[in-house]
C-alpha cells in the first residue's frame, strides 16, 4: 500500500478563499466605514440649498444657536448683564465617526491523520479416516481445507480549524475634514444685544 499522499492534499485546500475571505471583508469594512462618515458630514452638518451667496453651491452648513447672559462692558464702560447669541456649526459639536480595522489575524489550523488497518482472517479444517486392514496394508485417507484473507485498508482523516480576530478603533479624520473643520470653526459668532441694537439703527 502506498503512502498518504500529504503534499496533494494540503494542495487542494483552497488557501485564497479561507484565508482571503476575512482580510477581503476587512477591506470592504473600512470602505463601509469611511463612506458611513462621508455620509454623516453631509447628511447632517449640511442642508440642501439652491443658492449661498454668489455661488452656485448645493449645500451650506448647519448652524446651532443659543443665547446666554453674561457680564459686558458697554459702549458707555458700565459693566452690565448683557444677553448674547452664539452661532456655531452643528458638524463641530459632532464626533464624526471614523472607524477602521487596523489589525486581522486568521489562525488556520490543518491536522492529517493516515490511519493503516490490515485484517487477517484464517480458516481451516481436516479430517481423516481409517480404513480397515487389508493384506497387512493399512488405508488413510486425509481431507484438509484452508483459506486466508488479508484485507488492508487506508484512512486519511482531515481536520480544520480556523479562527479569525479583529481589531477596530477610531482614527484621526482624514486632512480634507480636519480642514474643513478649521473652516467652519472660523465661522462662529458671538452677538450681543448691543450689537443686535446698533444693526438696527
Amino acid at each position: 500500500m502506498s503512502d498518504p499522499d500529504f503534499p496533494n492534499e494540503l494542495g487542494n485546500i483552497p488557501y485564497s478563499k479561507i484565508l482571503g475571505a476575512p482580510l477581503n471583508a476587512a477591506v470592504e469594512a473600512n470602505a463601509e466605514a469611511s463612506e458611513t462618515a462621508a455620509a454623516f458630514i453631509q447628511d447632517v452638518g449640511f442642508t440642501e440649498t439652491d443658492s449661498f451667496g454668489s455661488f452656485n453651491a448645493q449645500r451650506e452648513p448647519v448652524y446651532v444657536n443659543f443665547h446666554y447672559k453674561k457680564q459686558a462692558t458697554n459702549e458707555q464702560g458700565t459693566v452690565e448683564t448683557q444677553e448674547f447669541e452664539m452661532k456655531i456649526p452643528l458638524l463641530l459639536l459632532l464626533h464624526v465617526p471614523y472607524f477602521e480595522v487596523d489589525n486581522v489575524t486568521v489562525d488556520f489550523n490543518v491536522s492529517l491523520n493516515s490511519t493503516h488497518m490490515r485484517q487477517v482472517e484464517e480458516e481451516g479444517g481436516g479430517g481423516g479416516s481409517v480404513g480397515g486392514l487389508v493384506g497387512g496394508i493399512i488405508g488413510f485417507n486425509v481431507g484438509a481445507s484452508y483459506q486466508k484473507t488479508d484485507k488492508r485498508q487506508q484512512k486519511i482523516e482531515r481536520s480544520y480549524d480556523q479562527s479569525v480576530h479583529i481589531e477596530a478603533g477610531s482614527i484621526e479624520s482624514p486632512q480634507g475634514v480636519t480642514r474643513l473643520l478649521d473652516v467652519l470653526e472660523q465661522t462662529i459668532t458671538e452677538t450681543s444685544e448691543d450689537d443686535v441694537s446698533n444693526d438696527g439703527t
